[in-house]
């Protein structure tokens, strides 16, 4: 296994603890509104109710700090650790193709161990000012368990006050709404949409692996005094990186005193930018290469077609993501005892699962080579 899947997995597992620790918490809130008697409730006394409610405000916040303490894995310690032990694991990787390349060794240079320092230092940054924090906080009137359990009273209680429902299914109606949406971070995008701390957290350490591993790879190149590179091509492609994958691409811009124009250039083609070559989910790898030495023994593909599939990929991700949710909602219906929604969305996972395996299998109909594969983790949860 190469460096870079052996911390793709080790970084998975951080964001699986952080999923199961959503799960966890919204276990202890559906234990409280069970607790509360939620089901006997009816529009005269539903005001009083959720005054009472809200005074497990305390006792859930304490109960979810108590939970994080007990997962192995989240300190700042064990983040920084992991991030900087496969650091080197994928430094030595490339340092091995560099020395079979130039036929020479260079010791580590101070740029290199400081942008793997670097690197977890911001992923533990990130992670804690806009994860941890929200989940433990002393200011309980602000913390994503807060947040969640106060939008479910809230939206329930006006539901009822307003006649247009039970209590009950106001109740239930509110929890999966909750359910759906994940607990808060803090963090809200340029468009307005606050992110829920597992799509954070997964985001994250994505991040994290692409940009130790490009980052690192692309410095030791330049500690070697190499500016070539062989890009990897796949099927499948974002349009930044469709016209150059597979080909040979210089390392550095037009201007620099290295530049080969014989070759186009990764800094033609947005890297640096989130949606550019390198960027966020791109899984391309570049590869040294020395001219007259180097052999380039990519598959070519045509960058429209390229483009095409990356699209099919994305909308696959989608699907993915459609079935994690709708397990998580009968995750939730199981532990209120709802039978009803329980058998419907049994229902819904094994629609969105046949509607899968069929946009696979008409996606790669009439092709030699799959463009999709079934990827059956992508849709667990924890």
């Amino acid at each position: 296994m190469r460096a870079r899947q052996r911390f793709e997995r080790a970084a998975d597992y951080i964001a699986c603890l952080y999923s199961g620790l959503e799960d966890s918490i919204f276990k202890l809130i559906i234990n409280a509104l069970k607790d509360g008697d939620y089901k006997h409730v009816d529009q005269a006394d539903v005001v009083m109710w959720q005054a009472q409610q809200l005074q497990k405000i305390g006792r859930l916040n304490q109960d979810a700090v108590k939970l994080m303490a007990k997962v192995d894995g989240l300190s700042e310690d064990a983040v920084k650790d992991l991030i900087k032990f496969h650091g080197m694991k994928i430094i030595n990787e490339i340092d091995g193709q560099l020395e079979r390349a130039t036929k020479q060794s260079q010791p580590l240079s101070a740029d290199v161990t400081n942008k793997l320092d670097a690197l977890a230092d911001q992923t533990w940054t990130d992670l804690q000012n806009n994860v941890n924090e929200s989940l433990v906080t002393r200011n309980y009137q602000h913390s994503a368990v807060t947040r969640a359990y106060r939008q479910i009273l809230t939206e329930s209680t006006i539901a009822t006050v307003s006649g247009a429902t039970s209590h009950e299914d106001a109740v239930k109606h509110a929890l999966y709404k909750a359910v759906d949406q994940g607990l808060p971070t803090r963090l809200v995008d340029k468009a307005g949409h606050n992110w829920s701390i597992e799509g954070y957290t997964r985001m994250v350490t994505t991040t994290t692996v692409n940009r130790t591993y490009n980052d690192l790879r692309l410095q030791r190149m330049q500690d070697f005094d190499m500016h070539l590179a062989v890009m990897s091509s796949h099927p499948n492609s974002r349009p930044a990186c469709a016209p150059i994958q597979g080909h040979v691409v210089n390392l550095v811009p037009s201007g620099d005193p290295n530049y080969d124009p014989k070759y186009d250039s990764i800094y033609n083609h947005g890297y640096g930018e989130p949606s550019g070559t390198l960027g966020i989910n791109c899984r391309h790898v570049l590869y040294p290469y020395v001219p007259g030495l180097s052999t380039n023994h990519q598959p070519q593909y045509d960058p429209d077609e390229a483009i095409k599939n990356g699209k099919l990929v994305q909308a696959q991700r989608a699907r993915e993501r459609a079935i994690r949710d709708a397990k998580k909602r009968l995750k939730a219906a199981e532990e209120l005892g709802d039978e009803e929604m329980i058998n419907r969305t049994k229902t819904l996972v094994r629609a969105r699962q046949s509607k899968m395996r069929d946009f696979i299998k008409d996606t790669n109909a009439g092709h030699k080579t799959p463009i999709l594969t079934r990827d059956y983790d992508r849709e667990r949860i924890n």
